[in-house]
């Protein structure tokens, strides 16, 4: 799979030959407008979103394309040139990279006020009041 900045012009293609392959009642083979419909209302979306809708409809596209050869509802006829465009189509998905959150850098540790040298008694009186070295 290549990335590309947006898939567009297979898309009109794939889109286009979907309407044919839709047929509108005509004598040619076709697909069924039942069968037709989703995968155009997908591919119609598909311009309008970003990479990782784009890479995940158009899989949409492909399995839905899949099944239609399987159930035998693509005329032998269409099989080749659905296909192939649907596998054009797949072969132009972006690249769906997740999103990484910003962060923040953690705060560096709290250093201790008492190190060495500080609040061991130095200048303190520790035998006790009144009590000399």
């Amino acid at each position: 799979m290549s990335p590309m900045a947006s898939p567009a012009p297979r898309l009109a293609l794939l889109t286009a030959a979907a309407l044919v392959l839709a047929g509108c009642g005509s004598d040619q083979p076709h697909l069924q407008q039942a069968d037709a419909a989703p995968l155009l209302a997908l591919t119609r979306a598909i311009p309008r979103e970003g990479a990782c809708a784009q890479a995940r409809d158009i899989r949409r596209v492909q399995a839905r394309a899949i099944a239609l050869v399987n159930a035998h509802r693509v005329p032998a006829a269409l099989q080749g040139p659905f296909t192939s465009g649907v596998n054009a189509l797949t072969e132009q998905a972006p690249v769906c990279l997740p999103s990484v959150p910003v962060s923040t850098p953690p705060a560096p540790p709290h250093s201790p006020k008492h190190g060495p040298g500080h609040g061991h008694g130095h200048g303190h009186d520790h035998h006790g009041p009144g009590r000399n070295h």
